[in-house]
């Protein structure tokens, strides 16, 4: 009988623990002052980020990645009605040195600042269950949305602190699957540690530290913040629609329907994550919300365009130093150099939304060389034609190319110059280089030695600025300043995808980065140019290179 009535006391205790779990959990919010860190997992990218949080009901601090980007705000003080916010981060110099930058903005009337944080929404949140997770005894809470353009899974584990009377995150998952593009935008898992509700608030807050008293102040609509995305939260809807809002009179976008609407509007958010996501990491560069941001991969496959060569296609013309002879003359070659500073590279273009990188590249290179044999007068060759009269040589005009079809063409016709044969129209049309009164043909075009940092050096400072092949990723196309260096990013030749010029090269902490122009307007990167990394060969600049010969 006493067993019994134990097993029915126990019995009851554990309901009375489960009962006041479940009332709690109908009550689910965070503390109003705390300080944690998480470290969160994206699988959708593979990417590991580490955060330190401090809270209070008027102000927080974030920090990202040790520290390496940090972020205050404050909802009210003396000095600042509506409350201001500070966004701390390292930037790289036009001599590429490192130094810490603070930012401000200030808060208005209708736009007040607000303490922020890392930690979900709870209001929609409901219990589940009750689950042991990174050993403690935690109540499983799940919220599932699904609208016309995302299906959200949510699922958050959660420790009652009797302490503080307080709930406190143990780990938090969400999985969000795009039913417009029907793919899966974002997985991660955050798990939070190190929770305290006590600290020193005079040393946590305090931004004098960081050069914040000089601080540049920016309005909401500055480009720092709608391109840069200073202060903004690709969690917050509001932000996202300033962004998305900015973004569309920006580039005069107009859709098609609501529909359309909301579908570039998740693109654009997506963006903004993986611009977020990078920008908070020491990696040496910088991306950014620019023209591409409301594209799909198949849209973008218009703005690039390079096909494959045929098999057994090469240059012309033999690459006339053999190993013994860049090893000889290396010495002799400087540490940097721009075919800019020369006159031998002409202003940056736009492809538009015509697959003929292919054209732009070579057209660059052959401008180049005509000048170092002209007297250093350079003169602007209309890649248009390449487009409309390339076709015979294994072309597509807007549909793709290759640079072997565009030189091979060049050597039969050559290149009028566009103030005979026209500007560039972002379409196919009919060739007209039978009435042209002057061009200029090559002689041919030599394959760099592939994979070699010492033979693009020696190309480039005797013969640039050269053609270059490279495979386009999604931190290629949003890149904006520094030097990039992408994993992700492929040297095989059969995933090369666009056509690019280096114009020259420099140095940084030892390493050389090639200066390369685009096809993609003064709007894209360091006004059309991109610094990417030497080291490895990155999205396979050294892979395939080639010049022209007159």
């Amino acid at each position: 009988m006493f067993g019994l009535v134990a097993v029915t006391q126990a019995l009851s205790v554990k309901r009375e623990i489960k009962d006041k779990k479940l009332e709690s959990s109908k009550k689910l919010k965070w503390p109003s002052q705390y300080q944690i860190k998480a470290t969160r997992l994206s699988l959708t990218d593979d990417v590991i980020e580490n955060y330190a949080v401090w809270r209070t009901s008027k102000q927080s601090r974030i920090d990202y990645n040790d520290g390496n980007v940090k972020s205050f705000a404050t909802s009210k003080n003396k000095q600042f009605r509506y409350g201001v916010q500070y966004e701390i981060h390292p930037e790289a110099s036009r001599d590429q040195e490192v130094e810490v930058v603070c930012n401000a903005m200030e808060g208005g009337r209708y736009d007040r600042v607000e303490p922020s944080t890392i930690l979900p929404d709870t209001d929609e949140f409901e219990y589940d269950d009750e689950e042991v997770m990174n050993d403690k005894d935690c109540v499983k809470f799940v919220n599932n949305v699904k609208d016309e353009q995302t299906d959200s899974e949510q699922t958050l584990w959660a420790t009652y602190n009797e302490d503080d009377k307080a709930w406190v995150p143990v780990r938090y998952e969400v999985l969000e699957f795009n039913s417009w593009l029907g793919s899966k935008d974002k997985h991660e898992i955050w798990d939070f540690y190190d929770y305290e509700k006590a600290f020193s608030f005079r040393s946590v807050f305090d931004v004098e530290d960081y050069g914040c008293s000089d601080a540049v102040t920016h309005t909401k609509d500055s480009e720092n913040v709608t391109k840069h995305l200073l202060f903004m939260d690709a969690e917050n809807d509001k932000h996202v629609d300033h962004v998305f809002k900015s973004f569309q009179k920006t580039h005069n976008r107009k859709y098609s329907d609501a529909n359309e609407r909301a579908m570039r509007r998740s693109l654009v958010k997506r963006s903004m994550r993986q611009v977020l996501e990078n920008n908070r990491q020491k990696k040496g560069y910088k991306l950014a919300i620019n023209q591409f941001a409301d594209k799909t991969p198949e849209e973008m496959k218009k703005y690039m365009g390079l096909l494959r060569r045929p098999e057994g296609k090469v240059g012309t013309i033999a690459f006339p130093y053999d190993e013994a002879k860049l090893n000889e003359i290396s010495s002799g070659i400087p540490d940097e150099y721009d075919a800019r500073l020369e006159g031998l590279v002409s202003n940056i273009k736009n492809q538009e939304e015509c697959g003929s990188c292919w054209t732009f590249g070579t057209t660059a290179a052959v401008e180049g060389a005509l000048a170092r044999i002209n007297g250093g007068k350079l003169m602007a060759l209309s890649n248009q034609a390449l487009v409309d009269c390339a076709w015979a040589y294994g072309a597509y005009g807007c549909e793709g190319g290759t640079d072997n079809a565009a030189y091979e063409w060049m050597m039969e016709y050559g290149l009028p110059t566009v103030a005979e044969y026209g500007q560039y129209t972002n379409k196919d049309g009919e060739c007209n280089i039978l009435n042209m009164t002057e061009t200029f043909p090559i002689r041919g075009f030599v394959d760099v030695t592939p994979l070699s940092v010492g033979a693009l050096k020696v190309a480039l400072v005797n013969h640039g600025p050269l053609s270059v092949s490279v495979h386009v990723t999604e931190a290629f196309l949003q890149y904006s300043s520094g030097v990039f260096y992408d994993t992700e990013c492929s040297q095989l030749p059969n995933d090369l995808n666009h056509e690019v010029t280096p114009v020259g090269y420099g140095q940084r902490d030892g390493d050389t980065f090639w200066i390369l122009k685009n096809s993609w307007g003064p709007h894209w990167g360091i006004g059309g140019y991109m610094y990417i990394s030497s080291r490895d060969n990155i999205c396979g600049v050294s892979t395939e290179p080639t010049y022209v010969v007159f």
